[in-house]
């Protein structure tokens, strides 16, 4: 999709990627990559008063959404981001495309993050789940997970078992449709308890929370 584009906007260069196009009515298709914007809303949202500044973070995957989130935190002022994959080359390969204070590392050491993101597929309905030692994150880290199919990962059920913050995936996919929408229909929806509701509905129940997010 990206290489489709006749042109994306600075967020899209630097993620590397794109997950929305926008296409002018001269014929030309403009690309962007919301999913950074996303995610920094949801952290905003269901995170109130955490800042990508506090601290270093850590990001498990080096895929497309990724990405665009990594970018996010860095332009966010995260001072130091550690990417954690399997494939240790596609991450190097991220690292090199993000420039700034990102290093890659095949196992992840939490101890002084602030921010820790399940960016893979682990602990997705149908998938193992994720299986990390969250003991050595100091009490005000926050822990944020794309996957919103469980709503309540084993991750997030893990976090807050600690006391820590968790961050849902649902937060990220409401947040990242906003700019796409508004392009598209002219039209700025708002993220709230009833938008959020009516997505969840489509979740199995069985893959809710029992307080009905």
């Amino acid at each position: 999709a990206f290489t489709l584009c006749d042109s994306v906007d600075a967020v899209a260069h630097r993620a590397g990627s794109v997950n929305t196009l926008i296409f002018a009515e001269d014929g030309t298709i403009r690309g962007t990559s919301t999913d950074g914007y996303g995610f920094v809303e949801s952290l905003a949202e269901q995170a109130p008063g955490f800042a990508p500044a506090e601290g270093p973070a850590v990001i498990l995957g080096a895929g497309g959404a990724v990405r665009s989130v990594a970018a996010a935190l860095l332009d966010a002022g995260c001072p130091r981001l550690i990417l954690v994959n399997r494939t240790i080359e596609r991450a190097h390969a991220l690292a090199r495309d993000l420039g700034g204070a990102v290093e890659v590392t095949a196992e992840a050491d939490l101890h002084g993050v602030v921010l820790l993101v399940n960016g893979t597929s682990l602990g997705m309905a149908g998938q193992p789940p994720l299986a990390i030692d969250l003991t050595p994150l100091p009490p005000h880290a926050v822990v944020a997970d794309m996957v919103y199919v469980p709503l309540e990962t084993p991750l997030l059920a893990a976090a807050r078992a600690r006391g820590l913050r968790g961050v849902d995936g649902l937060g990220m996919l409401l947040h990242q449709a906003r700019p796409g929408f508004e392009a598209w229909f002219g039209a700025a929806p708002q993220v709230d308890a009833e938008l959020r509701a009516f997505v969840a509905h489509d979740i199995p129940p069985d893959l809710r929370p029992s307080s009905g997010a």
